[in-house]
């Protein structure tokens, strides 16, 4: 059955005209003032250095895994206590402290722990945290499952936001006892 074509005229103009009637008018804009979009301030961009400069840890990740100044891997050891170390002097020969200074400060899931000789250490909530000296250089991580207790320490997604995208640093010349620090910005 072929319709008349006033009649699907009729049709098309009574179903559009409910559209057109609840599309508001376009605000006029006077003739006199160009309009302006307002210029947002947008604080100024730290670049890499500066932001890991900044971080209250000294600790950053690398491919979601925790790693020190010189980009080398963080472990923990599975026979810690919370908050204590159970890696003893001969232990820390192979397993290096991640020492904190006295004034350091816990800054989400990184803490402060004690080492078996009572010296203020970084912990990943609550588990100490070291370095393994086979690890030489940036990128190494080699002691992951070392004797089914020392592993490496990953980033999950939730946790991701507290810590710093790894920044290459120099390293500071220092010995194992001392505090893990950050390069301090020069003054002129």
């Amino acid at each position: 059955m072929k319709l008349p074509s006033r009649l699907l005229f009729a049709c098309l103009f009574a179903c559009a005209l409910p559209v057109a009637a609840a599309t508001p008018a376009p605000a006029a804009v006077p003739a006199s003032a160009p309009a302006k979009a307002p210029i947002a301030e947008t604080p100024p961009r730290l670049s890499p250095r500066e932001i890991a400069l900044n971080s209250p840890v000294p600790i950053w990740q690398r491919r979601g895994i925790l790693v020190e100044q010189g980009g080398r891997a963080l472990y923990i050891f599975t026979e810690d206590e919370p908050g204590q170390s159970r890696c003893d002097r001969k232990c820390e020969r192979l397993w290096p402290p991640l020492f904190a200074e006295e004034t350091a400060r816990p800054h989400g899931p990184f803490t402060i722990a004690r080492s078996h000789d009572g010296r203020p250490m970084w912990a990943w909530e609550g588990k100490p945290l070291y370095r393994w000296l086979s690890d030489r250089k940036r990128g190494s991580a080699g002691g992951d499952g070392v004797a089914d207790v020392w592993f490496l320490v990953q980033v999950p997604p939730e946790l991701d936001g507290y810590v710093v995208p790894y920044f290459p640093m120099p390293m500071p010349r220092r010995s194992a006892d001392a505090p893990a620090t950050l390069p301090r910005p020069r003054t002129p």
